[in-house]
């Protein structure tokens, strides 16, 4: 089966976040099935930030 999973993070801090995102990336990047990674904001409506995920794996 492929899927794309979708997964959401709340942190007290923006650096707290990040390295959740980038624990998850790298994990979610070796499961079976993960055909793709994304992110969205949801037209800010999530919150005030913007976290590029290509400059979490950088």
């Amino acid at each position: 089966m492929e899927y794309i999973p979708e997964i959401v993070i709340n942190g007290v801090t923006l650096d707290a976040v990040k390295e959740a995102m980038k624990a998850g990336i790298e994990a979610a990047s070796q499961v079976e099935g993960v055909v793709g990674i994304s992110a969205g904001n949801y037209g800010g409506k999530l919150g005030d930030y913007k976290i590029f995920l290509r400059e979490l794996l950088t």
